[in-house]
């Protein structure tokens, strides 16, 4: 058993006896819930911004390699072109065919790239907005 696998099961593990313990405590439940929604109503739009951000960071590059667009750096390039990589690659840290957890790696993956090139996504932003994009 991988060491990633163990530690999922001993989370989910501690989770079901926590939910054995309220799950008749009907006011309890309510409140979770409410505050469930709430929290997935963030990390919807959270990630419909890191969609967004990202179909922008893959337009980037496509107009870099058609020499449309070339105020980017080498390394906002190599660095985008391997979130790219990732993505697209099935087997990574988290497998994308498991259930759930498998694409929740490549979301950080590319937080993590949004982040570190936001200034360059924002220049090429600005320059779609010029060009009547």
């Amino acid at each position: 058993m991988a060491i990633g696998t163990f530690r999922i099961e001993v989370c989910v593990d501690r989770l079901i006896k926590r939910a054995e313990h309220i799950a008749n405590e009907h006011e309890v439940v309510s409140k979770i819930i409410d505050k469930a929604f709430d929290e997935v109503g963030k990390v919807s739009n959270r990630f419909f911004e890191m969609q967004l951000q990202y179909a922008t960071i893959l337009r980037m590059l496509r107009a870099w390699y058609a020499r449309e667009y070339t105020d980017i750096s080498p390394r906002a390039v190599v660095g985008l072109v391997a979130s790219a990589i990732y993505v697209v690659n099935p087997i990574d840290l988290v497998p994308d065919f498991i259930p759930v957890i498998g694409r929740l790696d490549d979301k950080v993956i590319l937080g993590y790239f949004i982040r570190k090139f936001n200034n360059e996504i924002q220049k090429f932003m600005a320059w779609e907005d010029l060009q009547g994009v």
